[in-house]
Order: structure tokens, then C-alpha cells, then sequence
């Protein structure tokens, strides 16, 4: 059955359809859809979208999936606390909070977990969002074309499908170099750094303007790209390039790439080997829709679909047979205590001359062991204690000001067993240095011991706005450990 690709990009769409074939993609249909200066009129687009499609009834109406390009997406590492699988959408919604400097309710948003490193105290996830009024409007064109919605995939990842399942993509023999797939396509370039199968970071940059060009085009496409990827996954050596272009194109860029990025190897890899393709376009263009039309049948790549993100698994409600089976069980024990009621008065009272007598006893060892019970309490309360790392960071976003003037990373979650006290320790940057001092006064009249810092003047990868960053280390509030212990408990 043919599968219907749709490539949303802000000047136009591109609409395939095809099935796979082995380990080919078979395009029947290439069709590009010019959009409009005023993207929100769609109508154009409908109207050809149904010709294209036409479809009986509501009953029969066809699915199609959309593939974003890099450039209408933002991409964020997240670093979370060691928690298990099942506990990370909702703690990433949380940390998102506080990373994204737009509300979380106006983004969709899905995630891939980064690999973990054998000696890393946090796991980190790369967290992709789309604005909600961008997919709205997919989700209300297709409708009004007559067309299903069934998937919102992300352009990196599925080119990094199309050569998976191609048997093109191998992790280095040490796994500490990354391969860097450029997409070369006719109006734009698109880089995607993989581990592996793994995708860790993805780029767009502008294309080339004439031949002699693409070398230099790519060289620095290729430089902001590595710079942009070290503020994400710190610095990386890059140990293949993989060029996936037409051969004419691919053969413009000379060896000596390799020169300039940590040696690496230069690998050239014609689309058209890939997918058969209609019309008369360059096939390039196409390779994030035949990779989606592959995550159809089959995936071996992780992938972004903001249509069906990853959620935490649904708590089943056992409330009402809790209620049954207690009620059950307190028909049988009544029942049961009334059976022998009579005979154990008696034995009670005997019993209760003997636990007074114990009681004393003991009354009599506590008051000569007082110092020791003491201790007892003490080492007690640090064996037992327990942070809610969640909780605090929840404490955290109510005492910090709105994400427009502030933002927090890259946090660390550490106890020191002296005393039992939990650290936190996390960056943050603010547009101006007033801010920080505010922050360090809540958190301080909130009970956080605010260890010494300093402010330094570096604008933040996000957004050029927060010109200041510190690094901030808090001594939770005493008596915090008691009080999750206890809720715990409970």
C-alpha cells in the first residue's frame, strides 16, 4: 500500500508517495506546493491537496504523514536526575518549564533519550518542540483536504532511517567520535550528528548560491553546526562525513574537508541509489520523506512524532476493588472475631498484667539508655532520610521569576552525609544581573543556604538575550529530608 509523505517547510511543500521495496524507497509521486505569502491561507493548498487525493467519504479517508525540516523545530538537551523510564515525560515537562523561554502549554513536544555514559550522575534526553498554532494548522489543512493526520516526524531523524536500513551508519570502534550526515539539498543544507543509530544534534543552513561555492558553503554550514552542537553535547571529534547529495554535487567538495574537521572521513552517497524517485527533482530534496515512509513500515532509529509522543504509562485505578476487598476483608474478620471473642477476654487480661509489667521494664532501660537512642535517632534519620529531587525542583520554578527573564540548566543533585544535608547545584542566566541577586534573596528567605557566587557575562546558546550566567550551589532547608521521609511514609 502507498504511504503519503508530506514535507512542511515555510515556503513550500513537498508530497510523496510511494512504498518500499526491499530496502529502496519507490516514489509514484513528487509533487511540490508553492505556499503563499500569507501562510495561514491554505486554501490554495487544499484545493490541490484534493486533487491529488480524492477520497469518497469520511470513511475512507487517507492518512499522511508530516516531516518537519530542522528549521521549524527547536531542539534542547535536558539533563535530568537518574530516575527511572517511566518517570521521565513527567519530569522532563517540569525541567522544560523552566529551560524553554516560551510557555510549555504553546509548544508539542517529544524526546529521544541521549546515550547514557558509563560514569554520569544525570541522564540526558534531547527534548524537540514545534509551536501548537504550526501544528494546528497541519492537523486543519489536512482535515479540510480530506486527509488524516497520523504522524509529525522530525526531518534529521528520518534521513537517519533512510540510511540505517541502507546499512550506511556505524558507530566509531571506541564510540567516541560522531558521524555528521549533510543532507545536500537544492535550498537548503541540513547536518545531523549521530552516534550510531542515535541521533544527538541537528542543524540547517542556508544553501549554495553557484557551483564553486558548495566547498566553502559546507565548511561553514559544517563550523556553526560543530559550535552550536558543543553548547548542546559539549565538544565532539567528528570521525566521518557522510554527504548525501547528487553525485555532481557531492563531487564539487574536495578531500581536504577532511583537513578541517578532526581528519575525518569523507563519504559520498548518491540518493538515487536509495530511492527511485518521480519527476525531475533533485532526489536529495527527497530523502527525509523516503526516510519517514520507511519509519512507516518499520523502525530501527529512534523518532520524533509530536502527533503520538512518549507519555508516562497510564496508573490503572484500583480504587473501587481496594474498596471491595476491604470491605470483604472486614465481613470475614468480623466474622472471625466474633467466633472467639468470648474466649480471648480472658486470655487479654492476663496478657495486659504481663505487658504492664514489660512496659515498665522497658521504661526503665530507655531512661538508661536516653544518650544512646539519641545517637540511635540521629544515624537513623540519615540512613532513612529521603529527597524528593522532584519536589525541590518544583520548590525551585515558584521562587524563580518568569523564563523570560530567567532560565535554569544543567543541574546536579548531591547529599553529604555529615549531617544528612541534600545540595543542589545548577546554572542560570538572566538578562541583567539584578535578576540573580532577587533569585539569591527568595532562595534565601525561602531556608536555602545560598553558597557564595559569582556572575559572569556570557549569552546563553538559547537566546542572545540572557547576556548572564552563575553557577549556583543551594544547602536544602533543614528539616527537608524529615518531612519527605515522613511523606513517604505515608
Amino acid at each position: 500500500m502507498s504511504e503519503i509523505i508530506i514535507e512542511w517547510d515555510r515556503e513550500r511543500l513537498l508530497v510523496v508517495q510511494g512504498r518500499v521495496a526491499g530496502r529502496r524507497v519507490e516514489l509514484s509521486l513528487a509533487e511540490e506546493l508553492p505556499r503563499g505569502e500569507n501562510s495561514e491561507d491554505t486554501l490554495d493548498i487544499v484545493q490541490r491537496l484534493r486533487q491529488l487525493f480524492p477520497s469518497g467519504s469520511d470513511k475512507r479517508r487517507l492518512s499522511a504523514t508530516v516531516v518537519f525540516p530542522r528549521q521549524q523545530v527547536t531542539v534542547h538537551r535536558i539533563q535530568l536526575p537518574p530516575v527511572a523510564d517511566t518517570e521521565v515525560p513527567d519530569l522532563l515537562k517540569m525541567q522544560a518549564a523552566l529551560k524553554l523561554t516560551v510557555p510549555v502549554d504553546t509548544v508539542a513536544m517529544d524526546f529521544t533519550p541521549l546515550p547514557r555514559q558509563p560514569s554520569a550522575v544525570t541522564r540526558d534526553v534531547l527534548l524537540v518542540t514545534v509551536p501548537n498554532d504550526q501544528l494546528a494548522l497541519v492537523r486543519r489543512t489536512l482535515g479540510d483536504a480530506g486527509l488524516d493526520l497520523a504522524e509529525a516526524r522530525v526531518s534529521g531523524y528520518c534521513v537517519a532511517q533512510l540510511l540505517e536500513s541502507a546499512g550506511l551508519l556505524r558507530e566509531s570502534a571506541d564510540g567516541s567520535r560522531v558521524d555528521v550526515v549533510a543532507v545536500m539539498r537544492s535550498d537548503f543544507l541540513e547536518l545531523t550528528f549521530l552516534r550510531g543509530s542515535e541521533v544527538l544534534f541537528s542543524h540547517s543552513g542556508a544553501s549554495w548560491s553557484a557551483a564553486d561555492a558548495i566547498e566553502r558553503t559546507l565548511r561553514a554550514e559544517l563550523s556553526r553546526a560543530r559550535m552550536s552542537a558543543a553548547d548542546v553535547l559539549g565538544d565532539q571529534q567528528i570521525g566521518r562525513i557522510v554527504l548525501l547529495g547528487a553525485h555532481e554535487i557531492t563531487a564539487a567538495v574536495t578531500d581536504q574537508l577532511s583537513a578541517r574537521f578532526d581528519g575525518a572521513t569523507i563519504e559520498r552517497v548518491d540518493p538515487s541509489v536509495l530511492v527511485t524517485a518521480a519527476g525531475d527533482g533533485l532526489v536529495a530534496d527527497m530523502a527525509a520523506a523516503a526516510g519517514a515512509l520507511l519509519s512507516r513500515q518499520s523502525s530501527s532509529v529512534q523518532t520524533i512524532d509530536f502527533v503520538n509522543p512518549r507519555r508516562a504509562p497510564e496508573k490503572r485505578d484500583l480504587r473501587r476493588v481496594k474498596v471491595l476487598g476491604g470491605a470483604l476483608a472486614a465481613v470475614v474478620l468480623f466474622a472471625g472475631i466474633w467466633s472467639y471473642r468470648q474466649g480471648r477476654i480472658a486470655d487479654l487480661t492476663g496478657q495486659k498484667s504481663r505487658w504492664d509489667a514489660d512496659n515498665a521494664e522497658i521504661r526503665e532501660r530507655l531512661q538508661a539508655g536516653e544518650k544512646d537512642l539519641e545517637w540511635a535517632d540521629k544515624i537513623g534519620r540519615w540512613v532513612d532520610r529521603d529527597v524528593e529531587w522532584l519536589d525541590e525542583v518544583d520548590r525551585l520554578r515558584q521562587l524563580m521569576p518568569g523564563t523570560d527573564r530567567m532560565f535554569v540548566d544543567n543541574f546536579a543533585f548531591s547529599t553529604v552525609q555529615q549531617g544528612g544535608v541534600g545540595l543542589m547545584r545548577f546554572d542560570a542566566w538572566a538578562k541583567s544581573e539584578a535578576e540573580i541577586n532577587d533569585f539569591g534573596r527568595r532562595l534565601a528567605e525561602a531556608g536555602y543556604r545560598v553558597k557564595p557566587y559569582e556572575t559572569d557575562v556570557r549569552p546563553a546558546a538559547v537566546s542572545q538575550e540572557y547576556q548572564i550566567k552563575v553557577t549556583m550551589e543551594l544547602v536544602l532547608p533543614e528539616g527537608r529530608e524529615d518531612a519527605g521521609a515522613a511523606e513517604n511514609a505515608s
